[in-house]
């Protein structure tokens, strides 16, 4: 029975230099860089339009923002991605960082592909989880419940929200502008119009509050993502639409194994 004690603590203090070194690793880093979608469009409920992205002066824009990145010096890059593309999209990948590929006009290749390849990293995490938004059954609902007042809010909520994206989406505006002012506070304010959506509907139709439970859970799924390729000691971007910072800030931010970095530390 002594002898046996003694192999165990044996073999703990071999481990223990492991375990020592592994808890000493700080909490992952994670910083969520909210983006408008290069190519314009989208399936949100306000979308931003398309800019030619392609142009020297855009270009020299893009760069200025990598720039800025680069600084954070993330050790991973997640995108808006499903991950059953992963693979086929870092063979393109791959492609571009070896000089045989142009980049496209996505967010996901102007930013993700060229922060990688300045980086040397061998490849990109896609972590998307897809969902959707019924705006006409909620709104249905609504007036279902005798609740037209709660579609009236939504759109007096909304009306500022299309004019200042309307001004962001400005070419006056440079392309380091245009992440500033979508990682900004005033973003934070605009998914309140979420919790207007929610009051969509009557006891034998929660059509609002089924959409935005599907919207808060897609989110959450997200950042379980995002969570399960943040190990110890890493260093991670998340490039994604604007819409879904808010509820993956929040989430990174108040997990207690995470760091929260704010993107505006980096784009000033």
């Amino acid at each position: 029975m002594i002898r046996t004690i003694a192999t165990l603590i044996g073999s703990l203090a071999f481990s223990l230099p492991a375990l020592s070194q592994e808890a000493e690793l700080p909490a992952p880093e994670i910083l969520v860089l909210g983006s408008f979608h290069f190519t314009g469009g989208g399936a949100d409920y306000i979308n931003g339009e398309a800019i030619n992205i392609m142009d020297e002066q855009r270009q020299a824009e893009i760069d200025s923002v990598l720039t800025r990145l680069e600084a954070f010096a993330p050790n991973k890059i997640l995108v808006e991605l499903g991950p059953e593309y992963e693979d086929s999209f870092n063979a393109r990948y791959r492609e571009f960082a070896a000089g045989e590929r142009e980049l496209g006009v996505n967010e996901r290749q102007q930013i993700g592909w060229a922060l990688a390849a300045r980086l040397g990293h061998d490849q990109l995490y896609a972590i998307d989880y897809s969902g959707g938004m019924d705006f006409d059954a909620m709104f249905a609902a609504a007036q279902e419940a005798g609740r037209p007042d709660i579609v009236e809010d939504f759109n007096q909520f909304v009306a500022p929200i299309q004019a200042y994206m309307a001004e962001a989406d400005d070419p006056s505006h440079s392309i380091l502008e245009r992440f500033q002012t979508l990682n900004g506070p005033q973003e934070v304010e605009f998914h309140h119009l979420y919790l207007l959506l929610a009051q969509m509907g009557h006891a034998d139709n929660r059509a609002g509050a089924d959409n935005m439970t599907q919207w808060w859970g897609r989110n959450l799924h997200i950042f379980a993502n995002i969570s399960a390729e943040a190990l110890p000691g890493d260093r991670v971007l998340v490039i994604y639409g604007s819409g879904h910072k808010y509820l993956l800030d929040q989430y990174v931010d108040n997990a207690p194994n995470l760091t929260w970095v704010d993107p505006m530390d980096y784009l000033q």
